[in-house]
């Protein structure tokens, strides 16, 4: 049985992925980029009393993840 072009282009391009963003185990939990925690987040305290994160925390809640580098003092706006 041929498969049409387009189905086999499809196909081939599946071939690129990409790591994914969450455990499998718990897709809810969108994994931070590495050496990050939610206390680098701009958006730790949101998420402090919605979801009672803590700064140590390496997933995100939101899907797709949320994670914002907060500002740092002295740094470059």
């Amino acid at each position: 049985m041929d498969l049409p072009h387009s189905y086999a282009k499809e196909r081939s391009m599946s071939n690129n992925t990409k790591p994914l963003n969450y455990d499998p185990a718990d897709p809810d939990k969108m994994l931070l980029p590495a050496g990050d925690t939610c206390g680098n987040c701009r958006h730790i305290h949101r998420c402090k009393a919605m979801f009672g994160h803590t700064e140590t925390d390496t997933y995100c809640d939101w899907s797709p993840s949320r994670f914002i580098p907060a500002k740092t003092e002295g740094a470059a706006q």
